[in-house]
C-alpha cells in the first residue's frame, strides 16, 4: 500500500467512525492492497459490532 492508498483507507474508515493516522494504517496494511485492508478491518469492526451486540443484549 502507498501512501494514497492509506489516505483513502483512512478516508473511508473515518466515514464510519474509526480513526486511523498514516503510521498505523502503514504498520498494519502497509505490506497488503487498499482492497485487503478495507476488507478486513471492516469485516473486524463487523465482528465487534456482533460480539457488543450480544453483550448489550443478554
Amino acid at each position: 500500500m502507498n501512501q494514497k492508498d492509506a489516505q483513502l483507507f483512512i478516508d473511508e474508515m473515518k466515514s464510519i467512525g474509526d480513526d486511523w493516522t498514516i503510521d498505523q494504517v502503514m504498520d498494519i496494511y502497509g505490506h497488503t492492497s487498499l482492497a485487503v485492508a478495507l476488507s478486513d478491518r471492516k469485516n473486524s469492526i463487523n465482528m465487534l459490532s456482533n460480539i457488543l451486540d450480544k453483550v448489550i443484549n443478554r
